[in-house]
């Protein structure tokens, strides 16, 4: 097992809280080497990255990994929040969402721009069928139908972390409209039962049931049921079928393993495919336990 994963597990039962204790599990982990490799350095490939090393607790201490977040906040910003250009016009909302989530996790000292990008959410990210999209930029407009009559899931889901990752930092100051964004969206995905259209029944998007760890922009069953237990939502009715979909794919040697899937480009991968996957292993069974 590596190191990095025995971190997290002492993380999470209280055993280790501070980075002093934490860097000698990081500094013997071989994911955390190889996270640390250089790579082509751009919006998407940054956000890729550091997407993966926020899984690792108190690898944002690393004095490599604060260059980088720095280096993603100062391309990415832009008036309104983030895009993957550092252009108002071109902001996704998936992507703003991902990259504010990022910043929060990582204890990224610019609170102002991270508030941008809590704003952005809640002036312009619609949480229902129906809804007038208010955002003008064009690209928004123009790739994966993101504020359309039926708004993109992934979006949704992405943003209601990033509200659930704000609310978590300790200077948090009870936030009407964050909270009511909130509700509205943690209802949402509860009403589609996790992965599921209200339609006809069917996986939301092809790759919504896919096991896979970490998450990419591509969310998935375990990413969103996470989600949930973060707002201690995870025992309500509507996240039953979801933890029984996870429970069927459990193998006959106890562990899980992650599926063929879309890699970002300079991906790490944490558990390799066809083997035992320690890591997906520990975030399900937290999940359905």
């Amino acid at each position: 097992m590596d190191t990095a994963l025995i971190l997290k597990q002492k993380v999470d039962l209280g055993e280790i809280k501070d980075f002093n204790r934490a860097s000698d599990y990081l500094d013997k982990s071989e994911i955390v080497k190889d996270l640390l490799t250089d790579f082509d350095f751009d919006i998407l490939n940054l956000l890729n990255r550091l997407t993966e090393i926020s899984e690792i607790p108190f690898a944002h201490r690393i004095e490599r990994v604060q260059k980088w977040i720095n280096k993603l906040a100062d391309l990415s910003f832009c008036d309104y929040g983030f895009s993957i250009t550092g252009k108002s016009d071109d902001i996704l909302s998936c992507y703003n969402s991902l990259i504010t989530s990022i910043l929060i996790r990582m204890d990224y000292s610019d609170k102002d721009r991270i508030d941008k990008g809590i704003k952005w959410i809640i002036d312009y990210q619609n949480l229902g069928r129906g809804a007038k999209n208010n955002w003008s930029g064009s690209r928004i407009l123009k790739y994966g139908g993101c504020m359309r009559t039926t708004p993109c899931y992934i979006g949704i889901v992405k943003a209601i972390i990033t509200l659930t990752d704000y609310k978590k930092r300790s200077d948090y100051v009870t936030n009407d409209n964050i909270e009511s964004k909130l509700k509205t969206g943690l209802e949402y995905i509860l009403d589609h039962k996790i992965y599921l259209r209200q339609s006809n029944g069917q996986p939301i998007t092809k790759d919504i049931n896919k096991l896979t760890y970490p998450f990419s922009y591509k969310t998935n069953v375990i990413e969103i049921l996470r989600l949930l237990k973060d707002n201690n939502l995870d025992s309500d009715s509507r996240c039953d079928l979801a933890k029984a979909y996870l429970q069927t794919k459990k193998q006959k040697d106890g562990y899980w393993k992650i599926n063929s899937s879309y890699l970002p480009k300079c991906w790490i991968q944490f558990d390799k495919p066809k083997e035992p996957g320690l890591w997906i292993s520990y975030e399900i069974k937290k999940l359905i336990n």
